[in-house]
Formats: structure tokens, C-alpha cells, sequence
């Protein structure tokens, strides 16, 4: 895995304040690849350390009070000379859409103020569809496979909590009556139908099990993809 670093590495190393390592989130420029055990954003340490040179750290104040209507940073006196990168498309933005949003963003932002921007729920998505992209760029860079999520479904039977897959549920109702089945998952026939239903698995018809032979009875079906799992909880 290549190196990561926590958030408290890149206030020190970018020589922010929290508030300001905020706006940088908000409107796109930093994002974190990777999360800690406890949930905690993990940040790229080779793009930390790569905006962490002069310029770098220069260009992300610059985009903190940048002011679009004199295109120039606020805190600049109006009376001097502006020489900014300015022969840089976006500057101090990474692309057009970026510069967009933060646009918009600043706009708002200074429309409500002294309230914080007003439509937390746009810029919590807009935040996650960032760092979902920043963290497939960063698996994508070094070659990084995640393992695949198996959609489980839990709920809890007479005595002990169960947890199986929908194929697996899907094999033991066509392997054991209903009865037998529910006895093992500690939940009733009833329960066991609803659930079957519930997760598109199809039972066997009646007298199935009447074959002692298990070659000579039905094969069991393929499972149509759902489009999501549910998560049971029988009673």
C-alpha cells in the first residue's frame, strides 16, 4: 500500500488551518483516497507532499479567498499589480467544472453569510462523488484490487444472530424441506417463505423432496440478479 497520511499530516505539511483545509474540500482540490479503521479520511502522501512546495501552497491560499468579480484573491489591495499564474486556464482551479462549482459555491456562500452554504446535502454529494473518483484514480494508479463485497443477508434466529448469502439461502431450501430449513435458521416456515419471496429465490414445488434419489428431483434454479439485497429481519 503506498503511503497515506491523516489529516492532522496535512494541516502541518500544507500549513492550514482546519477551516481552510475545509473550503479546499468543498470545492474539490484536495480529497482523501482512503479511509482508517475508525472511519477517518487518509490523504494521497505523494500528493500532499507535492503541494507542499512553495508554488503549490501559494496557488491553494490563492483559491481560498480567490474573488471571481475582480479575478484576483481578495486579499490583494486593489491598487496593486496582480501577478498571479494567471496565463494558466483555471488558475488557481484544477479544471472548468471546478472552477464552476466553486463559482457557485463562493456566490451562495457570500449571499448567506454569516451562515455556512446553505444546501449541506448538495455538497455532501458532490463531496462523496469526488472522493469516490479520487479513490478508483489512486487504486487505478498503483494497481490497487479491492476485494469484492458479497451482499449478505442478516437477521437473527430463536437463539443466535445468522448471516448466509442469497445463492447460499437459495441451496439450503433446495437441498431440506421448509420445515427442516427454518429449524436450522432458527426462524419459522412462514418467515423462511417470506424471506424466499422477498429475495426473488424460488422454492420447490410440492412433493419435491418425495424423490429419495437427489438426482432424480428438479435441479435448483438460477438466481435473476436483484437490484439490490435487502436486509432481512424476521421475526
Amino acid at each position: 500500500m503506498p503511503p497515506l497520511c491523516e489529516e492532522w499530516e496535512v494541516l502541518r505539511r500544507l500549513k492550514l488551518q482546519r477551516w481552510e483545509l475545509g473550503i479546499l474540500l468543498d470545492v474539490g482540490i484536495l480529497c482523501p483516497v482512503a479511509g482508517g479503521r475508525s472511519g477517518e479520511p487518509l490523504y494521497c502522501a505523494s500528493t500532499i507532499d507535492a503541494l507542499a512546495t512553495a508554488d503549490q501552497r501559494e496557488r491553494l491560499a490563492q483559491a481560498i479567498y480567490w474573488d471571481f468579480d475582480l479575478q484576483r484573491p481578495s486579499y490583494v489591495p486593489s491598487h496593486f499589480p496582480w501577478a498571479g499564474t494567471t496565463d494558466v486556464p483555471f488558475y488557481p482551479f484544477d479544471d472548468e467544472e471546478q472552477k464552476a462549482w466553486t463559482r457557485k459555491y463562493y456566490t451562495l456562500k457570500k449571499l448567506c453569510a454569516p451562515f455556512p452554504y446553505p444546501h449541506t446535502g448538495r455538497l455532501l454529494n458532490r463531496r462523496m462523488r469526488l472522493e469516490k473518483a479520487a479513490t478508483k484514480a489512486f487504486e487505478k494508479l498503483h494497481g490497487i484490487k479491492r476485494e469484492k463485497k458479497r451482499n449478505k443477508l442478516r437477521f437473527r434466529g430463536r437463539d443466535r444472530p445468522v448471516e448466509l448469502s442469497r445463492a447460499g439461502l437459495r441451496d439450503l431450501v433446495w437441498s431440506k424441506t421448509m420445515i427442516r430449513a427454518g429449524t436450522d435458521l432458527g426462524i419459522s416456515e412462514f418467515t423462511l417463505r417470506e424471506l424466499c419471496k422477498r429475495q426473488g429465490i424460488p422454492l420447490p414445488t410440492r412433493g419435491h423432496f418425495n424423490h429419495k434419489d437427489p438426482k432424480d428431483r428438479p435441479p435448483k434454479p438460477r438466481l435473476e440478479p436483484l437490484k439490490s439485497i435487502r436486509i432481512a429481519s424476521p421475526q
